[in-house]
C-alpha cells in the first residue's frame, strides 16, 4: 500500500467519523478549532511525497497514524464537553445544597465525584459549602462527616448510566466555599470543563483527576504550603500562580505543548520561580497528562 493512499484513507475516515459523531450528538466538534490544525495536513502530505511509490516502512505508517490521532484527540476530543452531552429527555432541573459552618471547624475537606460536565469552584459563602447543580439525568447528593474540628463534605453525582449514549444532556455544578477553614480539595470527574478560582481560600492540598478535559485553576497565597496534583488525559490545562509565592512545577506528559512563564528550567520537566528558595509561602504543582497543552504562569 502506498503511503499516500494510507494518508488520504485515514484522513477521510477521521473527518467522516467526526462529522458522524457530531451529527449524532455524541461529540460537539468545534470546527474552527480543528481548522487551526491545517498545517498538520501539509506535514503528513509531505511525508507521503517523500516516500513516494515505495512501500512505506512500518515506522512511517505508525508515525502517520499517531499524528492523525493526535490531531483528533488533542483538539477535537477536548472540545466535546463544552456543549450539552449524553442521553436523556433534554429537560434539566436544579438542586441547591448548603452545609452550615460549624464554629469549631479549622480544617475542611471537599470532594467532588462526578462524570462528564462543567464544574465551577469560585466565590465565597458564609456557609461551609454551597453548591448549585443543573442536570438532565441522575441527581447529586451532598454528604457531611464531622469530627471534632474537622469536616468532610462530598458532592456525589449519581447518574443513570456511566456509558455514553446519543443525544445531549446537561451536567453542571457551581460550588462556593467558606474562606475560614484550611481546605483539602479532591476532584474526580470524567470529561470535564473546569474553572476553579481558589485564590480566596486557604488550600493545603488540591488533587484533580479528569479525563479529556479543559482545566483552569487559579491558586492563591493564603497557605504557607500548597500541594497540587493534576492527572488528566487529553487536555488543555492552565494553572495560575501568584507572584508573591515560590512555586515548583513538575511535569509528566506524553505528547504535550508547554508554556511555563515566569519560571526557570531546573531540569527537563522541572521548573522553579526565581524566589522559590527564599519564599515564605510555597506551591508545589505536579501535572501528569497525556496528549495536552499545559500553561503555567504567574499573576
Amino acid at each position: 500500500m502506498k503511503l499516500s493512499s494510507l494518508f488520504w484513507g485515514v484522513l477521510f475516515v477521521l473527518i467522516g467519523g467526526l462529522f458522524l459523531l457530531n451529527n449524532l450528538g455524541v461529540l460537539n466538534v468545534e470546527w474552527t478549532t480543528v481548522w487551526r490544525l491545517w498545517p498538520m495536513v501539509l506535514v503528513l502530505w509531505g511525508l507521503a511525497i517523500l516516500v513516494g511509490d515505495r512501500r512505506p516502512p512500518w515506522y512511517a505508517v505508525l508515525l502517520m497514524i499517531v499524528l492523525m490521532v493526535f490531531m483528533v484527540v488533542a483538539f477535537a476530543a477536548t472540545q466535546w464537553w463544552d456543549g450539552e452531552f449524553e442521553s436523556g429527555t433534554g429537560d434539566s432541573y436544579t438542586q441547591t445544597f448548603e452545609e452550615p459552618m460549624a464554629p469549631k471547624t479549622e480544617h475542611a475537606t471537599f470532594r467532588l465525584q462526578s462524570g462528564a460536565g462543567k464544574f465551577y469552584l469560585r466565590d465565597t459563602t458564609a456557609q461551609l459549602v454551597k453548591a448549585q447543580t443543573e442536570v438532565s439525568f441522575g441527581k447529586y447528593n451532598l454528604n457531611r462527616e464531622q469530627s471534632d474540628n474537622s469536616t468532610e463534605v462530598t458532592l456525589d453525582f449519581r447518574g443513570r448510566s456511566k456509558n455514553w449514549n446519543f443525544g445531549r444532556t446537561r451536567n453542571r455544578a457551581e460550588i462556593q466555599l467558606n474562606t475560614a477553614p484550611i481546605w483539602s480539595i479532591y476532584i474526580d470527574v470524567g470529561a470535564a470543563s473546569t474553572n476553579f478560582d481558589l485564590s480566596p481560600y486557604k488550600v493545603d492540598e488540591l488533587r484533580l483527576n479528569a479525563g479529556a478535559s479543559s482545566l483552569k485553576v487559579r491558586l492563591g497565597n493564603r497557605s504557607e504550603e500548597t500541594r497540587v496534583r493534576i492527572k488528566t488525559g487529553a487536555s488543555s490545562t492552565r494553572v495560575e500562580i501568584p507572584e508573591s509565592v515560590g512555586c515548583e512545577v513538575r511535569l509528566q506528559t506524553a505528547l504535550s505543548g508547554k508554556r511555563i512563564r515566569g519560571f526557570e528550567k531546573i531540569s527537563s520537566n522541572r521548573y522553579q520561580t526565581s524566589n522559590f528558595d527564599e519564599a515564605a509561602r510555597k506551591i508545589y504543582v505536579d501535572v501528569e497528562a497525556g496528549v495536552s497543552q499545559i500553561t503555567v504562569e504567574r499573576y
